[in-house]
This record gives C-alpha cells, sequence and structure tokens, in this order.
C-alpha cells in the first residue's frame, strides 16, 4: 500500500547510503526507495568508497550487502562504528541478507549491526524499515547532539568554577584570587597579609592505605576542624589535596608568628579524624608567609609559591616555619619554578 504525500514529504529528509556489488538489486532498491520519495540516497558499489562519504557526509541509514568481495558488511559495520566517534553522528545500519547469514546474525549485531531485510523482502519491507531506522538515528543523533552540549557545558563550568566539591570550600583558582585581593586590601587599608598553609605530611602514608572515599572522608573532617580554630573572618580554601589554606589581613607582621597560631598547628598535629574506615591520625605541616607594603607585596601565585615552599620545610622539621616575604625572595622562586 502506498504511503501518504506527507509520509513522502518526511522521507526527503533521510540521507540514505547503499552499497551493493549486484547491480540488479541497487537498481530494485533505487526503484523503491525513488517510488517512497527517499530523494537523498547515494549508492557506491565499494565499501571503501563508502567509509571515504561518510566521513566526508554522513548518512542517517546505511544500507548494506552482507556479502560482498572487497569487504563484507560485518567488515563495514565495524570500521563505520569506528570512524563515528570523530564525525559525532550515528549511522542506523541495515544489512541485506540471504539464507546462508541467518545463523550470524549474534555476531552482526554484536559488530553493531542495526537491522537485517531479507533480500527477498526487499520490496515488502524497505520502505517501513527505513522510515523506522530513521526515526531511531535521529534520536540517536539528537542525543549525541545532547551529550556534547553537556560536555562543552561542563568544561565551561570546569574553567570557571571555584569550589572543591569534597569539602565546599574554595579551590586552586579561588585561593589565588583570594591572595589578589588580599593584598590589594593591604594596600588600601594597611596592615599584613598572612597566608597560613597547612599540609597533611602523612598524606602519601593515608592514600596507600585507604580508599578514595575514605580519604575524602578525612579531608572533610579536617577541614572542618580548621574552620573551627580560625577566626570567623579569616578564609579557609583548599588549594591543594591534603592541603588547606587560610587567608587574613593581621595589624602588622608582628601577629605573623608561629606563636600565633601555635593553636592551630597543637590541635591538628597526630589528631585522628573519624572516617568509615576508623579513625585515622594525622601528621600536619604548618608554613607562614607574611608580606606588607615595607617588604613587598607579590603577586598572588609566587606568594603561594613561597607558602609552598615553606610548608615543604615544615614537613621536613616538624615545627611552624615562618617567611616573610621580598623581592629576592620571590626572584628566587621563580628561577626554581620556570
Amino acid at each position: 500500500m502506498p504511503y501518504s504525500e506527507a509520509t513522502r514529504n518526511k522521507t526527503t529528509e533521510v540521507q540514505i547510503l547503499v552499497v551493493d556489488g549486484a547491480r540488479f538489486s541497487s537498481a530494485i532498491i533505487a526503484k523503491i526507495l525513488g517510488d517512497e520519495g527517499f530523494n537523498d540516497v547515494r549508492y557506491t558499489n565499494s565499501p571503501f568508497q563508502a567509509l571515504r562519504s561518510l566521513e566526508k557526509r554522513p548518512a542517517d541509514v546505511l544500507i548494506a550487502d552482507w556479502n560482498m568481495p572487497s569487504m563484507n558488511g560485518l567488515e563495514l559495520t565495524r570500521r563505520v562504528r569506528a570512524i563515528e566517534p570523530s564525525t559525532r553522528h550515528h549511522t542506523h545500519i541495515v544489512l541485506l541478507t540471504g539464507n546462508e547469514e541467518s545463523a550470524n546474525l549474534q555476531e552482526a549485531l554484536r559488530a553493531g549491526v542495526d537491522d537485517f531485510i531479507g533480500k527477498d523482502q526487499l520490496r515488502a519491507q524497505l520502505p517501513s524499515r527505513i522510515l523506522s531506522a530513521r526515526r531511531l538515528a535521529s534520536r540517536q543523533n539528537a542525543l549525541l547532539t545532547e551529550n556534547s552540549s553537556l560536555k562543552k557545558q561542563l568544561n565551561d563550568l570546569r574553567a570557571t568554577d571555584v569550589i572543591d566539591p569534597i569539602t565546599g570550600l574554595g579551590n586552586l583558582k579561588f585561593t589565588t584570587t583570594r591572595i589578589a585581593d588580599l593584598t590589594k586590601e593591604v594596600e588600601a587599608r594597611g596592615g599584613a597579609a598572612c597566608l597560613l598553609l597547612i599540609g597533611i605530611s602523612n598524606l602519601k602514608v593515608i592514600r596507600d592505605q585507604y580508599d578514595d572515599e575514605t580519604l575524602d572522608e578525612l579531608i572533610t573532617g579536617f577541614a572542618a576542624k580548621l574552620r573551627n580554630l580560625v577566626r570567623p573572618l579569616d578564609i579557609v580554601t583548599r588549594p591543594d589535596t591534603g592541603i588547606l589554606a587560610v587567608t587574613m589581613r593581621q595589624p602588622s607582621l608582628d601577629n605573623c608568628t608561629s606563636h600565633s597560631f601555635k593553636r592551630v598547628f597543637d590541635n591538628l598535629y597526630m589528631h585522628s579524624f573519624k572516617t568509615s574506615q576508623g579513625y585515622i591520625p594525622v601528621v600536619v605541616g604548618v608554613s607562614i608567609c607574611a608580606a606588607d607594603e615595607t617588604t613587598g607585596l607579590p603577586d598572588a601565585t609566587s606568594y603561594l609559591r613561597a607558602a609552598y615552599d615553606a610548608l615543604t620545610r615544615s614537613y621536613e622539621t616538624g615545627i611552624i616555619t615562618v617567611s616573610k616575604y621580598n623581592l629576592e625572595q620571590a626572584n628566587q622562586h621563580l628561577a626554581l619554578w620556570a
């Protein structure tokens, strides 16, 4: 029974590629598709030419003979599926089968074939199968487009995101922005810019013994404990996996000493944090990096690098390391990190 005019108009939207080495069956397919209003149809008798054609312009539906001399339909299907990630387009693949291929249908499905039509059933089944294939391919490609859009949005969010998802604190990007804001505040209002880093020196040992979920629980408890130890207006962030930072403006450099933060060190050093795997003790290092207008106020990245270097010394010595920033020190760090 012929299709309605409305259905015929819809069929013109389908991009079809036919790969068939037999002129007789190709002629039958061409007649059927033409009668039903499928106008965007490409024909080739070479599987290799079909692959080149798909790379240049993807098709919604690929109709191919199972048995072809240079490459069978299964191998063609595998190669089509291999190029789809680069073309970002899904092609609905229909293989034309004879009785001899019926035992291998499972193998074909594993190769990525979507549908089969017996060569003796072309006139009866091809038009309806093409319309069904069009709907499925359209839906699949819509999902691919949506997925690509979501990936782009996720990448955009990652580029602008400033929150650490584990602790809810600011991440490295937020930390550097906060340091820049702090130095501007000191320039305008005076005082000293103080950067405190608290790191878990036995982090590697903990990682070797526990999974990522347990480590996340530990870091969350570690962050909560530190927030309770500092002043409400001091900003706590997480610039690295096992390192927390506290940025604050102090009245002067005299307020940025080891004695000023001894309580923080004492309350965290060898403190055990509760996790689902039991209590895990942490060994911490603490560094203090301070600057004012007399020492010179550094850019955020250089300031953070200096604090990291001081934290390494704290790990080695087991005491709070205090470093007053200066221009000569800045040049040394730039040379070391270049």
